[in-house]
């Protein structure tokens, strides 16, 4: 729906969108890929869709989470230079082609680091009960510790740093504009460098953020404590609760965008309406029926069972 929206509406195609769509394609990998093999081991107890599935199981959730953090730094990073720096800075890094690049560049990577080191026999993938997932399974401690470092330093620490950097420095400019605009009303000047359109869409992006960061940071406190042998053993249950907070996080963003973004709002109704009165053209029948008024439908009703 938001891959959608963003192509029938041309208001909506700007850079930042190319985010947007990221994370829609994310989430729907995570429904089609993911979710699905996750609800069978949940029903089932166990995994019984072989090796092959686990590991086209386990490239596609690695995909999804790396992708998914890296996606939020990167968002984060673009609001800061469209807020905080001019728009020539801000072109200079994220202009159109330069943006499909870096997430191309951030893709292409991912795909790499999930299949590359399995093809390699570098790594193996085995079935993780408590997550109720296939995940990599390094061969030796070794290649257990460089795993580790790598997700953390790229796929936590930086783009978290980076996302916690960026919107308290536009928060920092929202307060300021703010406050100048207030100024401004009082002595009745006009002009501003930062549109209304770019604040909202600013506001709904850290709303999203923060959906993501509150639903992900359960599943990253897991893995480092247990990583790190802080705890040993972790129930079951907070590990399952950890996976079901991951796809949650998968469907609540169409909804934060029709939330906080009315442009999205306007399009997914077009869209409602659009199956609705396709819906009628099929069943023409349930279409007339219910255009007739319920005391009729009533009264009907009652004449064909009197």
């Amino acid at each position: 729906m938001v891959c959608i929206a963003v192509y029938k509406n041309t208001r909506l195609r700007r850079t930042t969108s190319l985010y947007i769509i990221a994370l829609a394609v994310s989430d729907l990998m995570s429904a089609v890929f993911v979710m699905p093999f996750a609800l069978g081991v949940v029903i089932t107890g166990e995994w019984v869709y072989g090796p092959v599935m686990c590991f086209f199981h386990s490239f596609f959730g690695g995909i999804v989470v790396y992708v998914s953090t890296v996606t939020m730094g990167l968002t984060a990073f673009d609001r800061y230079m469209r807020i905080c720096k001019s728009e020539q800075q801000y072109k200079k890094i994220f202009s159109p082609w330069k943006s499909r690049a870096w997430m191309a560049c951030a893709w292409f990577f991912i795909a790499c680091y999930s299949a590359v080191p399995k093809l390699a026999g570098l790594l193996d993938y085995a079935f993780v009960p408590g997550y109720a997932l296939c995940a990599p399974a390094p061969l030796n401690q070794t290649g257990k510790v460089v795993h580790l470092a790598i997700i953390l330093c790229f796929f936590l620490l930086t783009p978290l740093l980076t996302t916690i950097f960026s919107y308290i420095k536009v928060a920092k400019m929202i307060r300021q504009h703010n406050a100048a605009m207030s100024s401004t009303i009082h002595s009745g000047a006009t002009g501003s460098s930062i549109t209304v359109q770019e604040l909202k869409l600013s506001k709904s992006l850290f709303v999203v953020v923060f959906a993501f960061m509150i639903c992900w940071i359960p599943f990253w406190v897991i893995i480092v404590v247990k990583r790190f042998h802080v705890v040993e053993k972790m129930p079951r249950n907070i590990e399952l609760l950890s996976s079901f907070f991951i796809y949650l996080s998968n469907t609540i963003n169409p909804f934060i965008y029709v939330g906080m973004n009315p442009i999205f709002k306007s399009e997914f109704k077009k869209m409602f309406c659009c199956e609705r009165r396709f819906f009628n053209r099929i069943n023409p029948q349930h279409y007339i029926m219910n255009q007739v008024p319920q005391q009729q439908r009533d009264r009907h009703a009652q004449q064909r069972f009197s």
